[in-house]
């Protein structure tokens, strides 16, 4: 996102501080851009890239960035907490991560969502 665009985004909103330092909001960054990375190549059955770097646009790290970035300034908690992301797997934070967008969908389309108006992969579904 350019800064400019960014700024009109954010504008009138307050940053919420999710991590006690810059240390655990960095390590966030980062595995929260492996669960991205594995995520697409679950997705994309894709070989695994590198995360990149956090300023060089659309790669994993610049994603995660910024994410997190909006999640402070437009949301009441990062979309993973630091303790899921160090302690689940990645299959297990992917199925986590695919239910709450499912609860979400429903939130905002509420009695008109079907399940089946979106791919929905089964949980059982083996991603390896």
């Amino acid at each position: 996102m350019v800064k400019t665009e960014s700024k009109k985004l954010f504008d009138r909103k307050v940053k919420k501080f999710f991590f006690r330092n810059e240390k655990e909001r960095n390590l966030w960054i980062r595995l929260n851009a492996e669960l991205i990375r594995y995520s697409q190549k679950t997705l994309n059955n894709g070989d695994e890239q590198d995360l990149g770097n956090i300023d060089k646009p659309y790669s994993y790290l610049w994603v995660s960035n910024n994410q997190l970035t909006y999640d402070e300034y437009m949301c009441d908690n990062p979309r993973m907490s630091l303790a899921e992301l160090s302690a689940m797997s990645h299959k297990e934070l992917f199925k986590l991560s695919k239910q709450r967008n499912q609860e979400t969908i429903k939130e905002i389309f509420g009695e008109t969502f079907k399940d089946n108006d979106f791919i929905v992969l089964s949980d059982d579904e083996d991603f390896s």
